[in-house]
């Protein structure tokens, strides 16, 4: 977009209802961009001139939004990091190990970005243009929210991510970790913790708040520094998000207590289904039993299963003729025949499919969106968690009754096939997953109708910071009350240990007077 017709825009803008939006999805991952693209979309369907900085970018109709890529980030994390079929073993590893890993992606991320040509554009549009509001996915750092929240003067900061997890907003909100009662999204945990689950909880809980206060925020600080050096401390500026947008919903995973700034807008990318594709269409259709829709997402590739994990699977399909099988494979390579019942396709349009009353069940990788997908359309889903929140994805669905758990590491067709026949004859899982359905749709107003209120809420009230917690400006040790816990603790201890040392000197004397009795 050139000058002269951002100045224009802006000057439209500044005498009608419409606002300068910047939105930034610097988090390399297709499946954020599916979820942060409906609300791009919607706020300019809305009037307003959105200009999209953004790792995946699409050609967009609508005169007043416009994109810039931030182009080499893929490449370069892909070169650097050499994610592939390792991402298998992610779900064995360590948490405090998968923490130190996401913030070495975070870091890398965020220098690669702040080298792209498209930031490069976008900061070196004249001083006068000014944005209403930015709007930016905080999950990969404040990297390039704080740096363009200087270059246009600081104007109302909303943080939004696609992710679930109200404990990765605690930063930005003030929200507060309750280990007792709800499990990190990082653990594979039950809602029901065991002590010794309860344990590690807590100290994950506080090891992550602490770890990006002393460790993220002042890394990326002086990475941003090196191309913004006047810039204020970067957790400064992200502490100044007014809401966060995310992508959660009481209804679909464990309810814990928010904070009044954080607004639920679980299920925001899922949209009214469209026409399916003719030759889905007809198969679609065909399948007089039903279809099964089998896909790993969009960051995992089926075609990185290896030989062995995709013979097991094609073995337990071809023990169902009477089932129809879509699945979304990458290549053309097949190590084995397809089963005639097996239908291979590159891509696949997920949620129209899943709208489809013929599709039966979901096998998933029980990605956070893939799975609101499948509760939305009430299908019941058999997971293949993989690593982050996909475990507890997957393990809400199986504690009301709507699905069932497999290992893809170790996939064998003899449990794969005995999950397919128990969820495709027991009514029940479909029944619950309806329920769920049913629960998550009974909303007022959709999950993207009430994002974009909230955005122009901000827009209404720029200056307003009513909704933030005060929480978010105190010291991890004020926030959780360890400065009290600790000295009580201490005179505690005192006051227990006082009597004990008042008797043991009284012992002593009494014993050295009997002495001094003895020798006299």
């Amino acid at each position: 977009m050139s000058w002269s017709v951002v100045l224009l825009l802006t000057a439209i803008c500044s005498s009608t209802l419409a606002a300068n939006v910047l939105y930034i999805d610097g988090v390399p991952s297709p499946s954020h961009f599916i979820w942060h693209k409906a609300l791009i979309n919607g706020l300019a369907a809305k009037g307003h001139n959105v200009t999209a900085l953004s790792v995946d970018v699409e050609e967009s109709s609508l005169p007043n939004l416009s994109y810039i890529k931030l182009e080499g980030v893929y490449e370069g994390l892909h070169e650097e990091m050499e994610l592939g079929s390792e991402l298998f073993e992610m779900g064995e590893m360590n948490p405090f190990t998968s923490l130190a890993m996401f913030n070495q992606y975070v870091m890398l991320g965020c220098e690669l970005t702040l080298n792209a040509k498209g930031l490069r554009q976008l900061l070196d549009y004249p001083s006068e243009f000014k944005f209403d509001v930015i709007i930016s996915d905080y999950l990969n750092g404040p990297c390039l929210s704080a740096v363009t929240q200087h270059k246009f003067g600081r104007p109302p900061y909303i943080g939004a991510t696609a992710f679930n997890g109200l404990s990765t907003t605690s930063m930005l909100s003030g929200a507060y970790s309750y280990s007792g009662s709800v499990p990190d999204y990082a653990l594979d945990m039950p809602h029901s913790m065991s002590y010794r689950q309860r344990f590690t909880n807590f100290l994950y809980n506080h090891y992550v708040e602490l770890f990006r206060t002393y460790e993220t925020y002042p890394k990326v600080d002086k990475i941003v520094r090196k191309v913004v050096p006047d810039i204020p401390y970067v957790g400064e500026l992200d502490r100044d998000a007014r809401i966060i947008l995310l992508n959660s919903d009481p209804a679909i995973q464990y309810t814990e207590p928010s904070v009044p700034n954080v607004i639920s807008v679980g299920g925001m990318q899922i949209v009214k289904p469209k026409e399916l594709p003719e030759d889905l269409k007809k198969i679609v259709e065909a399948a007089k039993n039903g279809v099964i829709l089998f896909s790993l997402g969009t960051n995992i590739r089926s075609d990185l299963l290896g030989d062995e994990r995709i013979i097991e699977i094609l073995n337990a399909m071809g023990q169902f003729p009477e089932y129809q099988f879509l699945w979304k494979f990458e290549s053309d390579a097949m190590p084995i025949e397809v089963p005639k019942n097996v239908y291979i396709r590159k891509w696949m349009p997920q949620n129209d499919l899943l709208a489809h009353p013929n599709i039966k069940l979901f096998i998933t990788h029980s990605g956070l969106l893939s799975t609101q997908d499948a509760v939305w359309h009430g299908v019941p889903i058999i997971g293949f968690p993989v690593f982050a929140d996909q475990f507890q994805n997957i393990n809400y669905c199986i504690a009301q009754g709507a699905g069932k758990r497999l290992s893809i590491k170790n996939v064998k067709s003899s449990e794969l096939a005995g999950a397919i026949r128990e969820v495709m004859t027991n009514e029940s899982y479909r029944e619950n997953m309806s329920l769920l359905s049913k629960v998550f749709r009974d909303q007022k107003e959709s999950p993207l109708e009430r994002a974009i209120w909230w955005v122009e809420w901000v827009l209404r009230n720029p200056t307003s910071q009513v909704l933030q917690s005060n929480a978010v400006r105190l010291d991890w040790s004020v926030k959780y009350s360890f400065d009290v816990m600790v000295p009580l603790v201490l005179a505690g201890l005192i006051v227990l240990l006082a009597p004990v040392k008042i008797m043991v000197l009284v012992l002593r004397r009494k014993a050295r007077q009997q002495k001094k009795t003895k020798r006299e």
